[in-house]
């Protein structure tokens, strides 16, 4: 079955940060072994859409960065270095952020739910933006796919 959600994302260029609406559209099929997603989105009169195959839409995020103009980035929850997703299984739209704690490996993420609640302070949602926005990079450790699904995105390019 196919479910729609109407969303807003933020993206940063050189003009600065322009929030935008955002599309989302995917299979709600548990059984499918290859959910198929899309994100479309209109920027400066031109829609950019993403597709993906990832249930929690880290490769359709990197194929519409992919498709975006030079220079105009993503910023979001599943993007920022402290958009963190859980360990021991994860829900699409679903993240934890973890702005305040030294993350460094998957065992202090298994540390963060084995010993609190994170569902109380640190929940967010993929597409969630804050002040404290930092993109991923290869010198941060965040347990989320997102960048190794554009690093993969733009190695095929």
């Amino acid at each position: 079955m196919q479910k729609m959600i109407e969303t807003q994302i933020s993206l940063i260029s050189g003009m600065g940060r322009t929030v935008v609406p955002m599309q989302i559209t995917y299979d709600d099929d548990e059984e499918a072994t290859a959910p198929i997603s899309e994100m479309s989105l209109v920027f400066n009169d031109v829609q950019y859409t993403g597709k993906g195959t990832d249930y929690l839409w880290t490769d359709t995020l990197a194929d519409l960065q992919c498709k975006l103009p030079e220079g105009v980035k993503i910023a979001c929850c599943m993007t920022c270095c402290h958009g963190n997703m859980c360990p021991y299984g994860n829900l699409e739209n679903q993240l934890f952020c973890t702005k305040e704690l030294k993350i460094i490996c998957k065992k202090d993420m298994c540390d963060l739910f084995d010993q609190t609640d994170p569902y109380e302070e640190q929940i967010v949602t993929s597409f969630d933006y804050c002040e404290d926005f930092v993109y991923q990079n290869d010198d941060c450790y965040t347990y989320n796919d997102y960048l190794y699904e554009l690093q993969k995105k733009m190695a095929s390019k």
